[in-house]
């Protein structure tokens, strides 16, 4: 029975210590949803690309044109990490980030959606609960 006991907490702890939450996850793609956000298939690059991590599937990523949700193909735990520019490692075009085909810390972008500032805010304390913050990498849109 101890040992039932001792692997039930052993499972617990490592949920909390991976950040994967699958209740965040599923309220992102709710929000996506509820709101009808526009897909494009690629943003045009600034001259920093700069990120904020909402959870292992989604970031904003702000631009001179505008704000954008990406979402990454699989779980992606690099994305906690502060971003810099030779993280976005696979390219096809510099001027552009396309959708399906580039990838940042190695995590191939699913898909972009167009965001407005007031959505991004949302987004990111969207699945926080009071008292319940997560690390959220430093970027110039913070």
């Amino acid at each position: 029975m101890k040992k039932t006991a001792l692997l039930l907490t052993a499972l617990a702890l490592t949920g909390c210590v991976t950040g994967y939450n699958p209740q965040e996850i599923e309220a992102v793609r709710d929000y996506v949803a509820a709101n009808d956000l526009e897909e494009v298939d690629r943003i045009r690059r600034s001259n920093q690309l700069s990120y904020t991590y909402i959870n292992d599937y989604f970031v904003t990523i702000p631009t001179r044109r505008g704000d954008y949700l990406a979402e990454f193909i699989s779980e992606c735990r690099e994305l906690r990490q502060t971003f810099t520019e030779n993280m976005m490692d696979e390219r096809r075009d510099t001027t552009w980030l396309r959708a399906r085909f580039d990838t940042i810390r190695g995590c191939r972008i699913g898909t972009f959606y167009v965001i407005t500032e007031e959505q991004r805010k949302e987004l990111r304390e969207l699945g926080d609960a009071p008292g319940d913050e997560v690390f959220l990498p430093e970027g110039e849109d913070n």
